[in-house]
Formats: structure tokens, sequence, C-alpha cells
């Protein structure tokens, strides 16, 4: 492999796994997010009414997002490279947001919640960087 094909395939791969976990989870939201919320959050049945329906506001972001990312390993390189920072950029509130969250008393859930976002993080990184030109 040229260094040039392994770098899209790096790409290729981290906008397959980063996609499909999107498109997973907002699946994983519509259809599971009633049971979810009871383990994850500590409150009051108005609150977990709340959460439920804040998931249910945010499952299409989160498929949108996993349908670019499915559909951007058909772009070109560069292209690639814009959506997998978009990416990094999008996930950096996002880490604020956990870590605001996990100082709350309504939280039940810890850090190991957000390992699946760390991951993908890691990864948009990784492909990013690593096919810098």
């Amino acid at each position: 492999l040229s260094s040039s094909s392994a770098a899209s395939m790096c790409i290729r791969d981290s906008l397959y796994a980063i996609g499909g976990y999107c498109t997973l989870q907002s699946l994983i939201i519509l259809f599971a997010i009633e049971s979810i919320v009871p383990q994850v959050f500590n409150t009051t049945p108005e609150g977990m009414e709340i959460a439920i329906l804040m998931h249910y506001g945010m499952a299409p972001a989160f498929l949108m997002m996993g349908l670019i990312g499915l559909f951007a390993t058909k772009f070109d390189i560069e292209s690639q490279r814009k959506i997998l920072l978009a990416f990094i950029i999008g996930y950096l509130p996002l880490f604020g947001a956990f870590y605001y969250f996990s100082g709350l008393e309504v939280m039940n859930a810890g850090i190991e919640t957000f390992v699946p976002d760390f991951i993908c993080f890691a990864l948009a990184v990784f492909a990013y960087f690593k096919t810098k030109e």
C-alpha cells in the first residue's frame, strides 16, 4: 500500500467507526431510552420525563452525524478530513458538558459511560493528523 492509500484507509475506517457509532446511538435512543434513563439519572419522575424527551430530541442529530460520517467514506480525502475536523470540534464542547454533568447529583453515570465518545474523538484526531499533507 502506498502512503496515500494507507492514509485514505485510515480516514475511511475512522469515518465508518464514528458514523456507525453515532447511527447506532441514535437507534438505541429511539428504541431503548426509556429503560436507559432511569439507570443514568437520579431524579424525580418529572426529571426522568424531561431526560427522555431531551434524548428523543437529540436522536435525529446523532442520526445525521452518523449518516454524514458514513456517506463521507465516499468523499475525496480533503473533504473527509474536514468531516473529521467537524467531529473533533463538535466533541470539545461535548466533553465540557460531560465534565459538568459528572459533578451533578442527578447523574448516576460515571466516566465509563462516555468511553465510546472518547474513543471516537481519539480516532478522529489520530486519522486527521495522520493524513496531514
